[in-house]
């Protein structure tokens, strides 16, 4: 049986949480304060420490802090779930050594219990056995589901997001291992997406791969400057091809990690 220490000092939250990963399977350490979780996660050596930031005289940074340095705790995956979402919090909680920092209004308990479940399998499976997951950020709904049937066919698992809000929503938590973008979404176009996918620590080193209808060499070399793999231009490019450039963005991820 899957272990998971939740450490919330919202008592509500809590238990919530505590009786649905009950439910979902887990054996669930439940505590209201930093000590206690970083003496359970000595001891029971959980396969996943759900960890909030603020809470009474030890809190989550300090909490990160001390079981990175103790070779015993280490090695256990770390998500932080919390109120706290400006962008230093985040970069703060990610640098101590968490490994995913989540903001508490982002995500429903049944998005929260997945990607729970998905960091689990991705610290415990060789990572060649997991399906690898692409994030379709495309406004053209024909589009977007003509490429995720493909995408599909090929095994991958695949999930999209009609808006460029909803695509940094998603792509900051659903951990994603390539991103295609639409370079001509609306409102958000796609260099102000890929601007703040690479400036957030949760994403920056996820591959993007670029495209639109029409574009010229400067907005391509642009995009590319600013950290995409690569920018395909739709009329241009079979739905073949573009499946052999998604695997071999990938396989040089692999390669190179």
């Amino acid at each position: 049986m899957k272990k998971i220490l939740i450490i919330e000092d919202e008592q509500n939250l809590l238990e919530m949480y505590r009786v649905r990963f009950e439910k979902a399977g887990y054996e669930v350490f439940a505590v209201n304060n930093g000590q206690p979780g970083v003496e359970i996660a000595q001891k029971e050596k959980p396969d996943l420490i759900l960890l909030d930031i603020l809470m009474p005289s030890q809190d989550g940074y300090e909490v990160i802090q001390i079981l990175k340095k103790d070779p015993k705790t280490k090695g256990i995956p770390i998500l932080v779930f919390s109120n706290l979402a400006q962008p230093e919090e985040i970069k703060k909680g990610l640098k101590l050594g968490a490994d995913d920092y989540v903001i508490k209004t982002d995500l429903t308990p049944t998005e929260l219990t997945d990607k729970v479940e998905r960091m689990i399998s991705r610290a415990k499976s060789p990572l060649e056995k997991l399906k690898k997951r692409v994030l379709i950020i495309e406004y053209e709904v024909k589009i977007s589901q003509f490429y995720k049937e493909k995408l599909i066919k090929e095994d991958f698992e695949v999930e999209i997001a009609n808006s460029g809000s909803l695509g940094l929503k998603l792509a900051s938590h659903g951990d994603f291992d390539i991103i295609l973008l639409n370079m001509a979404m609306p409102i958000m176009d796609g260099y102000g997406i890929l601007k703040e996918l690479k400036e957030d620590l949760r994403t920056k080193r996820t591959p993007v791969l670029a495209f639109s209808d029409a574009a010229g060499d400067q907005e391509i070399s642009k995009a590319i400057e600013m950290g995409a793999e690569d920018y395909f231009l739709k009329s241009k490019i079979s739905p073949e091809a573009v499946m052999e450039e998604v695997k071999k963005i990938l396989k040089s991820k692999k390669n190179n990690n």
